[in-house]
């Protein structure tokens, strides 16, 4: 038995080296992507003819905003993430793409502002070819490379089907090994089609695109299913090109009207303090882990360079942007990833303290922790799914890093960090894994039920005074990104520093500010891009110009780049990722579990984001994000008192139902509060030091740390005792994990 146990650690520990030099040859020499803060990019303005738009303000401000949301699409599916989209004046769209120069990509431009005017239309079918058009025809060229030598097609001029008939397009591979765009038509659409088809056996059905002939396969006969096929000289590029045209088609045409490289928006010193913070806070959370757990908090460590290696490596490959609120995600990550660690070390020193040896408390300590660490990133994992499924930009972009993040965690601690005890354990002797001090808290008898109508008015109060902020405040409440503002566009002698501007900014009350130096595609020199809140734009012109004799070019009313329709999907995906939390607690667990976590979750969430405006500050696009890996927070520290709720309830059936929920609080406090100490060294450490987006992120996380220690001892579990009103026989049948 124990040399298949040896020979199961080699193995667990084979699999990890060879994912970590996966991960490092992922990394180098190409490394990730950077985004607009850290390396610069490419800033393309997009102008839409004003005769296009309608005259009503508000409808043309509809328009732009669809323009928007397509553009923002349209990026999401050629793997573009996290580019900024704003609307500039009354006809214009920007957009800045995070690690994107024209010269890297020259079919970029094109492929955003395309209009994808799709019809299906029926060619003449007189006798001959007239050289005048008949009424009701016009002639339509073919498109480049297809139907050469051949002449222009005389078509209909009113299409059986256009764009909006369209519910979903990709690129395939069709049977004869060659690329094409498969169509799905909407139900109206499917009618239209099977009517066009049928009419038309035996004779061309055309199909265009942006007034040119793509292809015009023969009917041969009519078709029903709703299905239909673009095929051409297709290579998968351009295949997937013309698919996510397709599927998000822009209805007002739109032309090129400026083209600007730009440098990073982060000064060389802000940057190098944000990521000097970085490496403190992860350097922390690694010297805390091994000091207070000697040899298996080393291995800890371990585990947590594995899991950082395998996300970059993941994220390069995924050709992901990295940027500084990003760079604070996974420092945060690591703070979160320990949580395995310690709740296996908890369970360990449990099994010591009962007086097994190492290899049983091993064992047991694994088995015993297995089902609270597999629930928890669980619950987080369908989260990201529902983020990935339904979110957009930013979001989409936190999902995906989100589940990776999920993955690696279980991956490390329950196959690395099993497989390195195991080893030395098994194959080295080793017989001393815990320092004496960790060991189980079963006899702590701390009365925290007695404490829950309290906790439960501070609450209600914190919740009540969050609300009443936001509502006083209004839109001030909201930064730039959501709420837009005014944009300068300045001309200099001397090149100012980002950090000097963003300091007269400060000092005379403007507040938040972007700035960005760029330079045109065509011309010589800089030019420097300022953003700020509405009415600010004036007054912070004049300031500059006396401190930094800088030069008006352009004053612009600029909307937010979170446009509509990314916060619907925000909040849309939040609710889903809610109520998937409710329902897999319910069935795993049992429903009263599943009212308490969703409870809970919602009120640290409310009263997170009701702090957090309470004390000023102002919400901005990684705002978003960061609530969201609140969510993940919370969750995981519900379920793992949850879980000990359900393993205590069979074992000690003489006892109340608040009696075993209180046993259950004092036996998983050390992992909460230590939990909890590890995340916060990480987040204080990124406050304190940090630069940027990245102070407001590690601000915002730690209040909703804090909150969501409070909620998991003093409001989710009281929840459950509610709702059973504190009645074992109430509770149905738990499932044991």
């Amino acid at each position: 038995m124990a040399r298949l146990v040896r020979r199961s650690a080699l193995w667990k520990l084979g699999i990890s080296l060879a994912l970590f030099l996966w991960a490092l040859i992922e990394l180098f020499p190409s490394g990730i992507r950077r985004g607009l803060d850290l390396r610069g990019g490419l800033s393309v303005t997009l102008e839409v003819d004003s005769k296009s738009l309608v005259e009503d303000q508000l409808g043309r401000r509809k328009q732009l905003e669809q323009v928007q949301d397509v553009i923002r699409r349209r990026l999401d599916a050629m793997g573009l993430v996290e580019p900024q989209i704003q609307i500039r004046g009354g006809n214009q769209v920007e957009i800045q793409l995070a690690g994107v120069f024209s010269r890297d990509n020259p079919d970029v431009l094109e492929a955003i502002k395309k209009p994808a005017k799709l019809e299906f239309r029926v060619p003449y079918g007189g006798p001959a070819n007239p050289q005048i058009p008949p009424a009701g025809y016009v002639r339509v060229p073919w498109a480049s490379g297809e139907g050469e030598g051949s002449a222009d097609l005389l078509l209909r001029r009113t299409p059986e089907l256009v764009g909006r008939d369209i519910r979903r397009a990709a690129a395939v591979v069709n049977q004869y090994g060659a690329y094409e765009v498969s169509l799905e038509l909407t139900a109206e659409g499917a009618k239209k089609f099977e009517r066009a088809t049928a009419e038309n056996v035996g004779r061309p059905l055309a199909i265009v695109l942006d007034g040119k002939v793509y292809s015009a396969p023969t009917v041969r006969s009519p078709i029903r299913d709703g299905r239909a096929s673009i095929s051409g000289r297709f290579d998968q590029r351009k295949a997937m090109e013309l698919a996510s045209v397709l599927n998000n088609p822009l209805e007002l045409e739109l032309r090129l009207a400026e083209v600007f490289e730009l440098g990073p928006t982060l000064a060389e010193d802000v940057r190098a303090s944000a990521v000097r913070a970085a490496c403190v806070g992860s350097g922390l959370v690694m010297a805390f882990m091994v000091a207070y757990y000697g040899l298996s908090g080393a291995i800890a460590v371990l585990s947590l360079l594995l899991n950082l290696a395998i996300m970059l490596g993941t994220m390069a490959m995924l050709g992901a942007t990295l940027t500084l609120p990003g760079i604070a995600a996974l420092v945060l990550t690591v703070g979160m990833a320990v949580d395995s660690n310690i709740l296996i070390f908890a369970r360990m020193g449990e099994e010591l303290e009962g007086g097994n040896s190492p290899a049983q408390a091993l064992g047991a300590g694994f088995r015993r922790a297995f089902s609270a660490i597999f629930d928890a990133n669980i619950t987080t994992l369908l989260t990201a799914a529902i983020l990935i499924a339904y979110g957009t930009g930013t979001i989409r972009g936190f999902g995906i890093v989100l589940a990776i993040g999920v993955l690696a965690t279980l991956f490390c601690a329950l196959v690395f960090c099993d497989g390195a005890l195991e080893f030395l354990v098994h194959r080295c002797g080793v017989k001393r894994l815990l320092p004496s001090w960790v060991r189980g808290s079963r006899g702590a008898r701390f009365p925290f039920l007695r404490w829950s109508r309290p906790a439960f008015l501070l609450a209600g109060i914190v919740i009540l005074a969050g609300i009443g902020a936001i509502a006083l405040r209004g839109k001030n409440v909201c930064g730039i990104d959501f709420t837009g503002g005014d944009e300068l566009l300045l001309s200099f002698q001397k090149r100012p520093a980002l950090r000097d501007l963003h300091s007269l900014a400060a000092r005379n009350g403007i507040g938040e500010i972007q700035a960005v130096f760029q330079r045109p595609m065509e011309g010589d020199g800089e030019l420097l891009d300022v953003r700020t809140a509405a009415q600010k734009g004036d007054k912070f012109f004049r300031l500059a110009e006396q401190e930094f004799g800088l030069q008006l070019l352009r004053h612009t009313s600029i909307g937010g780049n979170v446009g509509a329709a990314v916060r619907r999907n925000a909040l849309i995906s939040l609710l889903l990722a809610l109520g998937a939390i409710l329902v897999y607690v319910a069935v795993r667990f049992e429903v009263g579990f599943g009212v308490g976590a969703f409870l809970s979750t919602i009120h640290d969430v409310v009263a997170t984001v009701g702090i957090y405006a309470l004390l000023g500050h102002r919400f901005s696009a990684p705002m978003v994000a960061a609530v969201l890996m609140i969510v993940g927070y919370s969750i995981n520290d519900t379920i793992v008192v949850f879980d000990r709720i359900r393993e205590e309830l069979p074992r000690n059936p003489a006892l109340s139902l608040a009696q075993v929920v209180n046993l259950s609080l004092n036996c998983t406090l050390s992992r909460t509060l230590l939990t909890s100490l590890t995340v916060l060294i990480a987040s204080l450490s990124l406050w304190l030091l940090g630069a940027g987006a990245m102070v407001d992120i590690a601000f915002i996380f730690t209040i909703g740390v804090l909150v969501g220690t409070f909620s998991s001892i003093f409001i989710a579990s009281p929840i459950f005792l509610f709702w059973h009103r504190g009645r074992r026989e109430n509770v149905s049948r738990i499932r044991n994990g």
